[in-house]
């Protein structure tokens, strides 16, 4: 009996600790539309010599060249098969940042780096970039 009148009380504590309610949400979003929803473009876990597809790159860069935030995820293998995950994100600018987490490399420096491109352009499976800062590491493990 004690056992299930503890559980009432951790359960009735927890649901005090709630999210607001979604008419609290409405009332507290920002009322400029420079707010846009960000654009996904996908997770994808890629094989050997696996590409992104050509409709989530063309998501990709036709939402940066319209000036929507977005984002691509891939996990790509290296040779040896260790996961390699690059993240891209975007901005309204039309930057995007780009996150290379090559800590699962066996082989390699086992760091995340970031760097800022623009000028994304498609390519068969992958985006180029008209220009790109160095990488900078960012952690490591």
């Amino acid at each position: 009996m004690k056992r299930v009148l503890y559980l009432a009380v951790v359960a009735v504590a927890l649901s005090a600790c709630g999210g607001p309610n979604a008419s609290d949400v409405d009332a507290a979003a920002p009322a400029d539309a420079s707010s846009e929803e960000l654009t996904d473009c996908g997770t994808f876990v890629l094989s050997q010599g696996e590409a992104l597809t050509d409709n989530a790159v063309k998501c990709f860069v036709d939402a940066v060249q319209a000036g929507r935030p977005a984002r691509l995820k891939q996990t790509s293998p290296t040779t040896e098969g260790d996961p390699i995950i690059t993240e891209y994100e975007a901005g309204t600018d039309g930057r995007v940042e780009i996150v290379t987490d090559s800590r699962q490399d066996n082989f390699g420096q086992q760091i995340i780096s970031r760097h800022t491109c623009t000028g994304p352009t498609p390519r068969p499976g992958m985006i180029d970039f008209a220009h790109c800062s160095e990488p900078t590491p960012v952690g490591g493990g």
